[in-house]
């Protein structure tokens, strides 16, 4: 950092986060934010019932048993019952396992690195507003205090921290999942604070893990750490109060931070009405999906034969073709993060589910012999009108003709967003891809919709447990 700009006193960061989280209250949340959460909680409890069934989350569930802590708190699409951070550790791994949860996308064409925050937070605040049987409203506030911090947080940490291979999701998310708990035990803003210092020390995650099972484990690892660093902040456990803007502190240490990104902008607006989140049409990587969203308009339009493409020419920006390193995967979790797989699949089955990531399909040799097709070449320079996940594609025909075209965003993105009844039948999806009970599935998705209404979020965490 330049002299000059160490002789300024930074921004108070810490203190701003802290007592805008404290100050959330129901009234002041815009009903369009509030009508925006109630959709991204359904679609991630969905997903917390599909991941019940993932081997990361299996793996998950027999090391909490192993450690025989019972407690208040719900393993959603269980019968398992443990502390509120555990079981924040295993609904955030199941939230993400599928790789079908939503993201909260960069502001700037210019950066990649959108975040999962949702998972994070929601599985966090779940969990301690149930241990401590708290309502919807109290639920509500937390969720959205903790998004708003951790994607404001995003949008403000240099570019540098995910380029070098941090995985914002979990480095950044694990600040949301603090507020969200802190705001659920009652602490002030100086206990926030503390808390938020607490979690600064527990950040982590790198995305070399991408594609591996230690990587769906990112999210429930930073909904246990933000529920933990709450606690101990409860119990009187002090942090740094600068510890975000600190030399040495957090954004020193992860590269730096824009101040005019953040300062004054937490809830104006609301991340929920502006940049907006996406939900995800498919189970694998969000920056493949405008790809894939071209694809299948093209080949609806123009009635395509997967038999008659010759190749298929995908051209990303070079950030996110650095970080999709499995243009051939060796199985289903690298698939979830390969362009190549998912087009093929999508080419060749029409769809792609969650039963499209086993290993099976990967090996198919129709599947490996569209994948050999796809070529993926990137561009440099973004052009005026370019978002930061537009994608274009060219689809060579064996009769030689070519058809082009480009997306900007995805199915479910910011010009497309699902609406309630969309996201109602992801989460039926979901909860039968679980062997869920139709008649549970059906009332958890009325009482979410009515969710700040609910006296006790038990009622709700009932619905989605076994026994």
């Amino acid at each position: 950092m330049p002299e000059d700009a160490r002789s300024k006193p930074p921004p108070a960061v810490t203190a701003e986060a802290a007592g805008f989280v404290a100050s959330v209250r129901f009234e002041t949340i815009p009903p369009s934010v509030i009508a925006r959460g109630r959709v991204h909680m359904l679609d991630a409890l969905g997903l917390a019932l599909a991941g019940s069934r993932a081997g990361s989350t299996a793996i998950c569930r027999d090391h909490v048993a192993a450690l025989g802590c019972t407690g208040p708190a719900s393993v959603l699409g269980t019968a398992m019952r443990t502390a509120p951070r555990f079981a924040a550790f295993v609904n955030g791994t199941a939230m993400h396992a599928d790789n079908f949860d939503d993201t909260s996308p960069q502001e700037s064409p210019q950066r990649n690195g959108g975040i999962h925050a949702t998972a994070i937070v929601l599985s966090a605040a779940l969990a301690v507003a149930e241990a401590r049987r708290l309502g919807g409203r109290a639920l509500t506030e937390a969720f959205h205090a903790g998004m708003e911090l951790a994607c404001k947080l995003n949008f403000a940490i240099d570019q540098r921290h995910y380029m070098s291979g941090y995985h914002v999701t979990s480095t950044l998310g694990v600040f949301g999942a603090a507020a969200a708990a802190a705001r659920l035990c009652g602490l002030d803003a100086t206990g926030i604070a503390h808390a938020l210092a607490g979690a600064a020390s527990r950040a982590a995650g790198l995305r070399a893990n991408f594609g591996a099972m230690a990587e769906q484990t990112h999210t429930g690892a930073a909904a246990e750490s933000g529920i933990v660093a709450a606690d101990l902040a409860q119990r009187g456990l002090t942090g740094a109060p600068d510890i975000l803007e600190a030399e040495g502190g957090w954004f020193d240490a992860a590269g730096g931070f824009a101040p005019e990104v953040f300062c004054g902008r937490l809830g104006r607006p609301w991340v929920f009405d502006s940049p907006g989140m996406t939900i995800k049409p498919w189970p694998s990587g969000g920056m493949i999906h405008p790809a894939m969203t071209l694809l299948q308009d093209l080949v609806r339009s123009h009635g395509i034969d997967p038999r008659s493409v010759a190749r298929l020419v995908v051209r990303p920006n070079a950030r996110i073709a650095a970080v999709l390193r499995h243009s051939r995967p060796a199985n289903a979790m690298q698939a979830k993060f390969s362009m190549p797989f998912c087009l093929a699949v999508l080419l060749i089955d029409g769809r792609v589910g969650i039963d499209s990531f086993v290993d099976e399909i990967v090996a198919r040799p129709d599947i490996q012999a569209m994948m050999a097709r796809v070529e993926i070449d990137p561009y440099e320079t973004v052009e005026a009108g370019y978002s930061n996940l537009t994608a274009l594609l060219e689809i060579h025909l064996a009769d030689g003709t070519v058809l082009k075209g480009r997306a900007d965003t995805a199915l479910g993105g910011l010009d497309a967003p699902m609406s309630y009844d969309d996201v109602t039948d992801k989460f039926v999806g979901c909860a039968a891809h679980a062997g869920w009970p139709e008649a549970r599935t059906k009332a958890a998705a009325a009482m979410v919709a009515e969710i700040e209404s609910l006296p006790d979020v038990r009622a709700l965490t009932a619905l989605l447990t076994a026994g």
